[in-house]
């Protein structure tokens, strides 16, 4: 990834302080991109902002990292973090769309399966496109732009559980494929990038007593080959998906998941 720079990058990542997007703000913000870390729970963030720019006083070719509060569930807040990311950094011309929230494991007919409805449908479909639609503004001025959406691989298999999630998330697949068209002669790329088993996807199937590994080994027999994901190796394809060396990559499905959906 040394061949990479990203030191023309400003991103608008948005999400809570999982272990993917620390590592994706960590890895780009080393590759010298401005990060805004956008989340409800600015605490949280602002911790994680100041730690990247103490490592920032140690190497100035960093980026500088700064916490954004805002529910993106609201026009208003979106709009307010945009232009205070471009205020801060001169310019915004990345986004990066962490904001994976998971629901229980339960079956769609199960009684209580459509209680948390509302808000799943906020964050896994409303949020990103009120981003998008605000954030293009930017990136057609400018006439170029990077977009990223994030999303669990399990989507695509078809497991048991995952039946709320897919259906509020997937539809960015479609949506990418569409919007990719839409913006590619303003050099506007647009991508999803399907995870593996992450540490905040078991925590949602680990009980009390639980370790993360016994989690993995209760839902083995759903996808007996699958790996819990390193976060750096999730950051790496998104840093190359915002560098210059993935212009010609648009519209498309990526899936850094160790095979879990091959």
């Amino acid at each position: 990834m040394k061949d990479f720079k990203l030191s023309d990058r400003s991103v608008f990542l948005t999400g809570p302080l999982s272990t993917f997007n620390q590592a994706i703000a960590r890895t780009i913000t080393q590759m010298g991109a401005n990060v805004a870390l956008v989340d409800r729970n600015v605490s949280s963030a602002e911790r994680f902002a100041n730690q990247l720019s103490d490592e920032r006083e140690i190497n100035e070719r960093f980026g500088k990292a700064i916490a954004i509060e805002a529910d993106l569930t609201k026009p208003h807040h979106v709009q307010d973090a945009i232009a205070k990311t471009a205020e801060s950094f001169g310019s915004v011309d990345s986004y990066v769309d962490g904001l994976l929230v998971h629901t229980a494991p339960n079956r769609f007919y199960d009684d209580n399966a459509l209680e948390d409805f509302e808000r799943i449908l906020d964050i896994h479909s409303r949020s990103p496109l009120l981003v998008t639609h605000n954030i293009l503004k930017f990136l057609k001025a400018r006439k170029r732009g990077r977009i990223i959406y994030l999303m669990h691989d399990h989507v695509n298999m078809g497991l048991p559980h995952n039946t709320l999630l897919s259906a509020t998330r997937s539809g960015l697949k479609d949506f990418t494929k569409s919007l990719s068209r839409e913006v590619i002669e303003q050099n506007i790329t647009v991508n999803c990038l399907f995870m593996g088993t992450t540490e905040e996807y078991l925590m949602n199937f680990k009980k009390d007593s639980q370790s993360i590994s016994d989690a993995h080994k209760e839902i083995s027999p759903q996808a007996p080959w699958s790996k819990i994901m390193d976060s750096n190796k999730i950051a790496e394809v998104v840093a190359f998906l915002l560098s210059n060396g993935a212009s010609a990559m648009t519209g498309q499905m990526i899936s850094v998941s160790e095979g879990l959906s091959v």
